[in-house]
């Protein structure tokens, strides 16, 4: 199964790219995971714009079955601002971080989302099976944890 998540916070409330660069990094660090980034895209004002991340808990020259890759824009991005019916209010999101495929590596998406959404309790998780995890819903995972969470409505859990 194919399916990518969606790190998403309010329009003109996303942290920077620089910003989150640096607070994965640091937290990979803190989560004994391994990260590496390549791709930069700076606009005019050297700002970056867009880099590709990835993540593994096992060093990247021993296992790339275990690597997840992300891209990460800086707010606005074209075609990264998107709605959602259950929103009333009716707010646009920027989707601030898109994963690749992460089938198979459940676990370490969890283990990623679970210390960025710890840092960033602002910002949800979207999976394209359209519903959506905050922190208290990983908190809520975490104490029984079921490696099959990501495929599951977090209401069910």
């Amino acid at each position: 199964m194919s399916i990518s998540s969606f790190i998403v916070f309010e329009c003109k409330n996303s942290p920077s790219a620089c910003n989150l660069l640096n607070s994965i990094r640091t937290l990979c660090t803190k989560v004994n995971m391994f990260f590496d980034s390549d791709d930069e895209k700076y606009d005019i004002e050297g700002e970056l714009k867009y880099t590709r991340i990835y993540i593994s808990d096992k060093p990247f020259k021993e296992d790339y079955v275990r690597t997840i890759s992300f891209s990460v824009h800086d707010e606005p991005y074209d075609f990264q601002i998107v709605t959602f019916d259950w929103d009333n209010m009716k707010n646009e999101y920027f989707k601030a971080i898109v994963s690749d495929d992460f089938d198979g590596n459940e676990d370490l998406l969890f283990q990623f989302l679970f210390a960025l959404l710890h840092e960033y309790s602002d910002a949800k998780v979207w999976m394209e099976e359209d519903w959506f995890y905050t922190f208290p819903d990983l908190e809520r995972i975490k104490d029984s944890y079921n490696n099959s969470w990501c495929y599951i409505d977090p209401i069910n859990i």
